[in-house]
């Protein structure tokens, strides 16, 4: 071959690959990017987990609603629903004031600062709810007029049986609590409550033996106009709100939105609880773009 045909072949070559002359290549088609992977949607957890998460969620508030029955049960917005005797359904109690008698059925505790306290024994309260207390439960209140009451709550132990909460998933039946907590409520109609359960206080799960200790935070429950087509609307909130099970401690933060319909499950929900144990995210209660409740559980929650 020669030197000239030799020249073309090696430039040919180069032609093929980077170029070989002056001559301007033509522009290609941009090859198309490889598609990633796709974030998978997030899969429903156990039945367990699920149920796990819903009663770290509960566990606050039936703590509340046992600490405060003697405001919020026997007494509701000041007014003395039962005093010395049978409750409604079933079951008996004994109410005090300032160690004394107290106020009859029917009127209303005093403002200013009291203490209120109510012996239940099997005191069947809600008979729709099944709600039933057992124990002695104190509240040392403060009250210039009823839309507005800070106390102090606390019992050394008070058992509920049946549906305790007002906004709740009903994952806990039958529990005990112990402890102290403060408790404020704001408003009439659409009234904002604030439970700051002490440290050390305690909910004891009856049907496991497994035991909630609070550690701090908040739980606040919000009253809003119901929307058109609605029944209620509340929100349930949760500010630093640290529960520990079994030695493995939680802290839930966030707020979830119910708006009752008119019929049963028509209940919608919105925004996010975040549960975080030891700074990482382990699970989220949520309202999910269909406004369903969902659960998502990424790390195995301790079950209450």
């Amino acid at each position: 071959m020669s030197r000239r045909l030799r020249l073309i072949a090696v430039c040919v070559g180069l032609l093929a690959s980077a170029g070989c002359s002056e001559e301007r290549r033509l522009p290609t088609a941009a090859t198309p990017p490889v598609a990633g992977p796709t974030e998978p949607a997030p899969q429903p957890p156990s039945a367990p987990q699920r149920s796990a998460a819903l009663a770290l969620f509960e566990a606050v508030i039936d703590h509340e609603t046992l600490m405060t029955s003697p405001l919020n049960w026997v007494a509701r917005d000041g007014k003395v629903v039962w005093t010395n005797g049978p409750c409604a359904d079933g079951g008996s109690l004994q109410g005090s004031l300032d160690g004394s008698v107290s106020p009859a059925s029917g009127t209303f505790l005093p403002t200013g600062s009291h203490t209120y306290v109510v012996s239940l024994s099997n005191c069947l309260l809600d008979s729709l709810g099944g709600t039933e207390l057992t124990g002695i439960a104190s509240a040392a209140y403060r009250v210039t007029d009823w839309n507005n009451v800070s106390a102090t709550v606390s019992a050394d132990s008070v058992r509920g049986r049946g549906c305790l909460p007002e906004v709740g998933f009903y994952q806990l039946c039958d529990v005990t609590g112990s402890g102290s907590a403060v408790w404020t409520s704001v408003g009439s109609t659409y009234r904002t409550t604030t439970y700051t359960p002490a440290t050390g206080s305690r909910l004891v799960n009856n049907s496991t033996g497994n035991v909630a200790t609070f550690g701090g935070g908040s739980y606040s429950e919000i009253g809003y106009p119901a929307p058109q087509g609605s029944s209620a609307r509340a929100e349930s909130r949760f500010d630093n709100l640290k529960v520990a099970i079994n030695g493995s401690e939680y802290t839930l933060n966030g707020s979830l939105e119910f708006t009752f319909g008119f019929r049963s499950g028509s209940t919608t929900y919105s925004g996010e609880i975040r549960i975080i144990n030891n700074g990482t995210l382990a699970a989220r209660i949520y309202g999910d773009v269909r406004n369903a409740l969902a659960v998502e559980v990424l790390v195995p929650l301790v079950p209450l």
